[in-house]
């Protein structure tokens, strides 16, 4: 039997981190597995890499926003996002990026894929080739049949939309984990998932944890950083 802890969109969150790793502190995991975005909108981004970093079984990939921070530190003009208070976020997060970190997440593919228990397992962020398509549970049946066609895993991991679900189309198993760091369900509480794989068999849980919002507010608010962030991460909502 393979278990495997599967992680998205955490955003610099290193509370909710932590209560994810406290809840599931007596669980062996044969992987730890996160679909990107480990920054911006959060003050812990160097803590939340390093976590990753510090852990042999992670298998990870970048997301859209880590992307951007890498951009950004190349010279790349910032063209989105255009509200302000988001391109605050983003330049705060580079001039605190350590640079160990920054070539950790430079390392990083954009997709993954990984064998457990005999399965092959595939990591994606947002999209699956067609730049700007997210899964949702409601999207279409046919959307994810193509998909099941087009690549050959068995599971497809994915994030961004910060919305946890699971589908099964032909077989095939889709799951998002929600976001661990950021929910935008209106529950605030982390999101994420338990894969596991036995026999060639495939369970998924979803959990919802609380941990210490107020920390991740008053870590904003020490660092001058805009107030609406504060709000949503305590309505579990995406108010921008």
């Amino acid at each position: 039997m393979k278990k495997i802890l599967v992680l998205s969109d955490i955003h610099a969150n290193l509370p909710a981190l932590m209560a994810i790793e406290n809840h599931v502190r007596r669980e062996t995991f044969h992987r730890i597995v996160n679909t990107g975005d480990f920054t911006v909108y959060g003050t812990y981004p160097n803590e939340v890499v390093r976590w990753f970093r510090a852990r042999r079984n992670a298998i990870c990939i970048v997301g859209n926003t880590d992307k951007r921070v890498l951009e950004i530190l190349t010279g790349k003009e910032l063209k989105k996002p255009k509200r302000e208070e988001k391109r605050i976020m983003y330049f705060w997060t580079c001039e605190n990026l350590l640079p160990e970190n920054v070539r950790y997440l430079k390392s990083l593919p954009e997709q993954q894929g990984f064998t457990a228990g005999g399965l092959r397992i595939g990591l994606f962020h947002g999209d699956f080739g067609n730049k700007g398509e997210s899964l949702w549970p409601d999207s279409p049946e046919n959307r994810f049949r193509a998909l099941a066609a087009k690549f050959s895993y068995q599971v497809h991991v994915m994030g961004h939309t910060h919305v946890p679900f699971h589908r099964i189309v032909d077989g095939v198993h889709f799951l998002n984990p929600g976001s661990a760091g950021r929910p935008f369900d209106g529950d605030p509480r982390s999101s994420f998932a338990i894969l596991t794989v036995s026999s060639g068999r495939i369970t998924v849980e979803h959990f919802r944890i609380p941990y210490s919002v107020e920390e991740v507010a008053s870590g904003l608010k020490n660092n001058g950083l805009p107030y609406i962030y504060g709000k949503m991460y305590r309505t579990g909502r995406k108010l921008n």
